[in-house]
């Protein structure tokens, strides 16, 4: 693990809409800020385990791993420790990414909301385990429910990735009222949106055009550029379980380059932290 090179700042990654490609961005950010030598904790609050396959474990790996719902379960201050494990990518850059795994028995912790202040476990168990690192990335379910307010109660930001189409455009606007709404009772009262991230962006298609000035005039200045265009190598590189850079060609190329932008982007927002 490197030593953290500047303030170490947690981002939820969130949108109240499935498929706006959370787990791509999270992956991706992860990939381009460890290539420049950063470390990177991702967490994986996703039944799904997507983010957890993405980083190269199969289904089959995952009983013998300490996941996060253990780790919520415990509600013991530093206990997420006990579930980091490395990220699988078979390039060098891939030892400076850590993760802590999901598995689809995470359902099991939503019941708990009911209980009293059962939304800062996650916090609680990351107290003390996160400080060597120099980003953390909470890859949320779609949903603003009991599992994203773990999330964003463990989150200094929140990044925000939209496909320019209106319901998911819906859906990130709704992460950014429940924020205003809620953060305080998350016992997060500085919580904000840092960044929204266009993703799946379909240059001939004039609905994402038009979407694109929508999210302007509702967020301003919050939408990052570039925007990550539509492209088969995300999902083959997702498929593969492998980074960008273990693919070829051109259009990875530029993926990695506009990736590159956006982590530029994430630090001199992890910085004025």
């Amino acid at each position: 693990m490197h030593e953290c090179d500047g303030a170490r700042v947690h981002y939820a990654i969130a949108n109240n809409k499935g498929g706006a490609g959370k787990t791509v961005i999270t992956a991706c950010l992860a990939e381009a800020l460890a290539a420049r030598g950063r470390s990177v904790m991702v967490v994986d609050l996703d039944p799904q385990a997507n983010l957890t396959r993405r980083l190269g474990y199969a289904e089959a790996d995952l009983a013998a791993l300490i996941t996060v719902s253990e780790v919520i379960r415990a509600n013991e201050q530093g206990c997420a420790s006990q579930a980091i494990t490395g990220c699988r990518w078979k390039l060098p850059f891939a030892e400076n990414i850590d993760l802590i795994p999901s598995r689809f028995d995470l359902e099991n912790r939503v019941p708990e909301a009911g209980q009293l202040g059962s939304h800062h476990r996650l916090a609680t168990a990351l107290d003390g385990v996160t400080a060597g690192y120099d980003v953390v990335l909470l890859d949320c379910p779609p949903s603003l429910g009991h599992l994203t307010q773990l999330a964003m109660s463990a989150a200094d930001h929140v990044l925000v990735p939209v496909v320019p189409e209106y319901d998911h455009v819906a859906g990130a606007t709704r992460i950014r009222d429940f924020i205003a709404s809620s953060a305080s009772h998350l016992g997060r009262p500085n919580l904000s949106v840092a960044g929204v991230i266009i993703n799946d962006q379909d240059r001939r298609r004039g609905l994402h055009t038009w979407h694109l000035d929508s999210l302007a005039e509702l967020f301003g200045p919050l939408v990052w550029t570039p925007s990550v265009p539509s492209r088969s190598v995300l999902a083959e590189a997702a498929d593969a379980a492998e980074p960008l850079r273990a693919q070829a060609g051109s259009p990875v190329r530029d993926l990695i380059s506009i990736f590159d932008e956006l982590a530029d982007r994430l630090e001199v927002s992890n910085a004025a932290a």
